[in-house]
């Protein structure tokens, strides 16, 4: 898995793009469905339409989700896709780390989910 260099500066503004009422149902409804979701199902879930969703997943909520799924030769998904948090970001938000602190937590950033 690819890993962007991301800084706490970058992501916060990249957050200030962003609907921060469905950036957390989309977290919640990751929360709830810990083994993942269908991205459409995820979408539904979280009441967010899919474009909107793909473009979070896609951009600095990146670094705190898996994504399983086919992939084509240019890297596009194609077919089913499941999104999940990753296990390191599922802990610490059960643990209540509220998601601004997340994203400042290089272990998930650069990928270690302990």
């Amino acid at each position: 898995m690819e890993h962007r260099s991301v800084t706490y500066e970058s992501v916060t503004m990249a957050i200030r793009a962003y609907d921060e009422a469905k950036v957390k149902r989309v977290i919640e409804a990751l929360i709830a469905y810990p083994d993942g979701l269908w991205l459409r199902k995820l979408a539904q879930e979280a009441k967010v339409p899919t474009t909107t969703l793909h473009r979070y997943l896609e951009g600095f909520l990146a670094p705190f989700v898996e994504n399983v799924g086919v992939r084509n030769d240019a890297g596009h998904f194609f077919g089913v896709r499941v999104v999940r948090l990753r296990p390191g970001a599922l802990k610490r938000l059960r643990e209540g780390t509220p998601l601004a602190q997340l994203l400042k937590t290089s272990e998930i950033v650069d990928g270690v989910d302990s």
